[in-house]
């Protein structure tokens, strides 16, 4: 005898196993009355160790770059404030990925402005040499006259 047809639902395409009405109703009601007890310390730690994890670094081996680096940005040198992010660099020639790296290819630990900063040295420092070598304003014309105001 065949199988009777049910209703799924979880909605279409979706991963098996299919589950009914009653089924997601009953799962909803038993995760309802828990509730999860999560310390703010120990919320800010799991982030840092999965931040860092991304990154292929360790606890130690973040603290010995901030060491090397004395507790500074590896670009400007202006100390790290306590509570300000740090962010940690590493070359997009070897793991494109924005936030992910194989840890072999970390360059330094910085600060928000230099790591904004050297994004776009990386994308458009071409273009911007291209630039500066070759000014339209100054290539087969004459100068563009200076209006004073």
């Amino acid at each position: 005898m065949p199988r009777k047809q049910t209703y799924c639902a979880r909605g279409p395409d979706h991963p098996p196993p299919c589950a009914t009405p009653e089924a997601m109703e009953r799962q909803r009601t038993r995760n309802a009355g828990r509730e999860r007890i999560r310390p703010p310390e120990a919320v800010k730690r799991w982030r840092a160790k999965f931040r860092l994890s991304r990154y292929g670094l360790t606890d130690e081996t973040f603290s010995r770059l901030l060491e090397i680096q004395q507790n500074a940005c590896a670009m400007c040198f202006e100390p790290f404030q306590d509570g300000q992010p740090v962010f940690v660099d590493h070359d997009h020639a070897c793991c494109p990925d924005e936030k992910k790296s194989c840890g072999r290819c970390v360059r330094g630990l910085l600060c928000l402005r230099c790591n904004v900063a050297l994004g776009y040295i990386e994308r458009m420092g071409e273009l911007a040499r291209s630039y500066l070598d070759r000014p339209p304003a100054l290539v087969g014309s004459p100068p563009i006259p200076h209006r004073g105001r």
